[in-house]
């Protein structure tokens, strides 16, 4: 019998930056939220260009927007899941908070250029300290 490698070179090899708990505990402070759950001791992240290509990954073939069933929060969900599942990235987390639309579900990531918004259901990106009308009051990173 004989043996051989395949290798698959399907997932980019990425430069991963770790922060500690209580470094993104501090970079979440300023941002007056009710709750942050940081659910992991060691987080990481990558550059600003990484997660571009990352979300273009990951926000390819989303399920179709079935509000109660498969609405805003769940997409948010999705899109944390994504990241983690195969880039095994803990810094896209979950939000929920103010949006230009209402209260609304979506998501926070951590890039070399600081904290940011995303809407999952469009892939629009948001530094949160842009005036966006995106304002979180809960994040879960983890």
């Amino acid at each position: 019998m004989s043996k051989f490698i395949v290798k698959v070179d399907h997932i980019p090899n990425f430069t991963e930056y770790p922060i500690s708990k209580n470094e993104l505990w501090s970079m979440l402070e300023p941002l007056g939220l009710t709750r942050r759950y940081l659910w992991d001791g060691q987080f990481w992240y990558v550059s600003h260009e990484d997660w571009g290509r990352i979300f273009t990954d990951i926000l390819c073939n989303m399920p179709k927007y079935t509000k109660d069933k498969f609405d805003c929060e769940n997409f948010g969900m999705l899109v944390s899941a994504r990241v983690s599942e195969k880039y095994k990235l803990n810094t896209c987390g979950i939000v929920v908070g103010n949006s230009p639309w209402g209260y609304h579900g979506y998501n926070m990531f951590l890039s070399d250029q600081g904290l940011f918004y995303l809407e999952p259901q469009n892939g629009e990106v948001y530094s949160v300290v842009e005036d966006s009308g995106y304002k979180a009051q809960i994040v879960i990173f983890g």
